[in-house]
């Protein structure tokens, strides 16, 4: 990951991941795990998926029934520890706050967005008039949940940045958000992103036919490199975080998406089209 300390939410992710993998490495589906932890039903998967702390009880519990050995259960025991902290409150809805601890510690983000530009690159001008028409988010909540994207932005920028893969639909160039000045910021902002090395962004034409995401935005987050990651795909008024098979499925969703796209020379290009235009 790319912060010695990465939050208690991405290592509760992390723990989670873990102990299901030494889940699987013995063979056993969740209904039988549960079974042998003697859980309630549901508990087991709300930990592999990171949504709750694990206590030193049930972990104990884990290690036995996984037959986890007493060298993974040390760092495990230590990074359950640190994933108990409290957190400070969000400045995002609840149910996307794991969103934000997740690009916070990535190493690399995959996002795909048909008819805007996310949160992720946005300006604070953009990321207002966004937040606005938000049925979720008060009035006065806007201006703190703008400040947070641009935060996202500037990480970017820094030594341990993440490596970015964006890519939209022409839509998000046409859209004028806030009115053509503020579009105008938006895209400027994005060609500055692209100067960056770890920044790569195309476009979708209108023209380009059929896609394999129609229909849906989505990302997905690397905390790890050579391990699988998280997609995160929001909604109005929640989230899903899905892993596994899933995640397979959205990278090559992703590849299709990147193939159909303009290189980013002529992504460029139409960039600056649209700047002139504006």
């Amino acid at each position: 990951m790319t912060h010695a300390n990465p939050g208690p939410v991405v290592q509760r992710i992390l723990l989670g991941a873990q102990l299901s993998a030494a889940r699987e490495a013995r063979g056993m589906s969740t209904t039988d795990a549960t079974k042998a932890l003697g859980w309630y039903a549901g508990k087991l998967s709300k930990i592999e998926a990171g949504d709750v702390p694990t206590n030193d009880k049930d972990l104990a519990k884990a290690v036995r029934v996984f037959e986890i050995p007493p060298e993974q259960a040390g760092p495990l025991q230590r990074l359950a520890a640190e994933a108990r902290r409290k957190l400070p409150p969000s400045r995002v809805p609840e149910w996307a706050a794991k969103y934000v601890h997740l690009v916070a510690a990535a190493t690399e983000l995959k996002l795909w967005n048909g008819d805007t530009f996310p949160g992720t690159v946005q300006t604070a001008d953009y990321a207002r008039a966004t937040l606005a028409h938000a049925v979720t988010v008060s009035a006065a909540d806007v201006d703190r949940m703008a400040e947070e994207r641009v935060r996202r932005v500037d990480r970017l920028k820094a030594p341990n940045a993440p490596r970015l893969w964006l890519v939209v639909g022409e839509e998000a160039l046409h859209r004028e958000i806030g009115g053509p000045e503020t579009l105008r910021g938006q895209l400027e902002r994005v060609r500055e992103l692209v100067e960056l090395p770890n920044v790569n962004v195309q476009v979708i034409p209108f023209d380009g036919g059929a896609h394999s995401s129609h229909g849906v935005s989505f990302s997905i987050v690397n905390l790890i490199e050579g391990r699988q990651g998280i997609v995160y795909v929001g909604g109005l008024t929640g989230s899903d975080y899905l892993g596994r098979e899933h995640v397979r499925v959205y990278n090559l969703a992703f590849d299709n998406l990147r193939a159909a796209a303009l290189s980013q020379q002529r992504t460029m290009d139409m960039i600056n089209r649209r700047i002139t235009e504006l």
